[in-house]
Order: C-alpha cells, then sequence, then structure tokens
C-alpha cells in the first residue's frame, strides 16, 4: 500500500506554491516573459503586504492581482509597477489584505530579467 501511495505522489506535477506571511519570493526564478507568478500569496491575518520588484535586465510592467476563488484574478488599485533602465526596483503595499491570494502578473516585458519579493506585517 505504501509503495502504491509512493507512486501516485511521486508521478502527481509540482504546482505553484502558496506562500504564507513571513518573507519570500513569489518568483522562485528570474521572470523573463509575461505571465503570472508562480507562486502566491495568503496574507491572512497581515495588517499590510509589501511586494518588490526587482529588474536585473530590460524593462518590465508587473501588476499585483487578488483572486478569492483562485480561478479569477483582478487587479489590485494602485498594484502597478514598472521598471526600467533608471528604476531599477519599485515597490507597492496592500493595508488589511483579505484572506485572497495575491500574485504577481507581469503584463509587459522587453529583454526583461527580474525577481517578485513579498513581505508582510503583523
Amino acid at each position: 500500500m505504501r509503495a502504491i501511495l509512493f507512486v501516485v505522489l511521486l508521478s502527481t506535477p509540482a504546482l505553484a506554491a502558496t506562500m504564507t506571511c513571513g518573507s519570500g519570493s513569489l518568483t522562485p526564478a528570474a521572470v523573463t516573459t509575461t505571465g503570472a507568478s508562480a507562486n502566491v500569496l495568503n496574507a491572512r491575518g497581515s495588517s499590510s503586504a509589501l511586494f518588490q520588484a526587482i529588474r536585473t535586465a530590460g524593462t518590465a510592467t508587473v501588476q499585483i492581482e487578488v483572486s478569492c476563488d483562485g480561478s479569477n484574478w483582478a487587479a489590485v488599485s494602485s498594484g502597478s509597477m514598472s521598471v526600467d533602465g533608471t528604476t531599477t526596483t519599485a515597490a507597492v503595499s496592500v493595508l488589511w489584505p483579505t484572506a485572497c491570494a495575491y500574485r504577481a502578473n507581469v503584463t509587459a516585458c522587453s529583454s526583461c530579467s527580474l525577481t517578485v519579493l513579498y513581505a508582510c506585517a503583523s
């Protein structure tokens, strides 16, 4: 029985991680194309969440998004960050985040390479 369980778990594809508050990265590897972050943040119980985009190449626009059902994502107002040749990093914060999930969505990328970090306050 253990062998069957092991085989089933081994064959299950890896999914994006749901991160909890503290601090970490929504992008486990540098992002080089448009699209949503691999990880999502559940900021339940935090008084604020901060998201920081750090660019190492190119230009990019990152939109912080929220979803309460895990399928339908909406832009967080004032959640857009642009990083370019003169701005290597940008940050946005969400006060009293809901118990929903947050992600970073790279909406524009021109030869970009960037990471998106998060940190929460209790």
